[in-house]
């Protein structure tokens, strides 16, 4: 029996169950464990369930017992964007995006549930030797979240129809708002736009310095300063897509990276790589050096005038000092 040690937030009621989901991990496609509950004040969380293999075994004292074990069970919250964006994704064709019709929600909820590219593996058997079929029943449980749902609809274009006339109120008068049902239709650039929200958000700077590796990644590449302050926003944006990237799928991450424009601090980095390697270089010898360890001096190469002009036949002309004559 493996014991763990998991860490989950204070708000999680331990008294109910709360069953795991098992689904894709966003970027990888590898299967992954989520853990959905609601807190006491009726908020929908989704935490993520990321174990921590320790080099040597640990010994944990809970209580008056004692475990030992080298895993521990992290639960971190995630946001339901990050989980809902590669099945959105799946749902746009690479060809002809925009002449798709648009669907009820329910008739696209039902598409990327019984999708089997979602289809996993079943647990604790060998991912090579098992073999994947029919549909991943989390996927649909998923997508019963309202919060999970939510996102699904921001990652979508809408159109509103009316479905009839304005029905009458209580007073037998007719309202004035008609009914009508909402319609939708993936697209990548909701889904972008989204993105460069969270990108701005993490790039500010109050968001920016509570993570080290952010901050570590700017004085990297000399931007720590103020004398760089436009180099320095492009790079905070860099590497805010590269802090959301190990959630995005590949076309989604490469869709985000096209909406900017980091050619100004592409050069900066060009050019302060190049004097690295340069400064790194052995220094050459002086001519003195080579001369003294019996190093023959090249000449240096004539141009194609020069050398033209050496076969010219100067037999028949005037010398130069025949101009520069003293005066009678």
């Amino acid at each position: 029996m493996i014991d763990y040690v998991s860490l989950i937030p204070n708000d999680v009621d331990l008294s109910r169950s709360h069953p795991y989901l098992r689904l894709p991990h966003p970027r990888t496609g590898s299967p992954q464990l989520y853990l959905p509950y609601v807190s006491p004040e009726g908020k929908e969380t989704v935490l993520e369930a990321v174990k921590l293999n320790g080099s040597k075994r640990r010994t944990w004292f809970i209580g008056d017992s004692q475990i030992d074990a080298g895993t521990v069970l992290m639960h971190v919250p995630v946001d339901p964007l990050f989980l809902v964006i590669p099945l959105v994704f799946s749902l746009i064709p690479t060809q002809t995006p925009s002449n798709r019709p648009f669907q009820p929600l329910s008739d696209l909820i039902s598409t990327v549930s019984s999708s089997p590219m979602f289809a996993l593996t079943p647990p604790f058997t060998s991912s090579s030797s098992a073999v994947r079929g029919g549909w991943n029943e989390d996927v649909e449980k998923l997508l019963n979240l309202k919060s999970v749902r939510r996102a699904f609809k921001l990652c979508c274009e809408k159109k509103v129809a009316p479905i009839g006339p304005p029905s009458p109120n209580s007073t037998g008068e007719s309202s004035s708002k008609p009914a009508s049902i909402a319609y939708y239709r993936p697209s990548m650039d909701a889904i972008v736009h989204l993105l460069r929200i969270k990108v701005d958000h993490f790039a500010a700077p109050p968001q920016w310095g509570s993570f080290d590796h952010l901050v570590r990644s700017l004085a990297r590449d000399g931007l720590a300063d103020e004398s760089h302050s436009e180099l320095a926003k492009e790079a905070r944006l860099k590497s805010s897509i590269e802090h959301i990237a190990q959630y995005l799928p590949a076309g989604v991450l490469s869709a985000l990276q096209s909406s900017f424009n980091f050619s100004a601090l592409q050069e900066y980095l060009a050019n302060r790589t190049a004097a690295t390697l340069a400064a790194q270089m052995p220094p050459s010898k002086s001519n003195k050096e080579k001369a003294a360890a019996g190093v023959k001096r090249k000449g240096s190469a004539t141009s194609r005038g020069v050398e033209t002009l050496k076969k010219v036949n100067t037999s028949s002309m005037a010398k130069l000092t025949s101009f520069f004559k003293p005066k009678n």
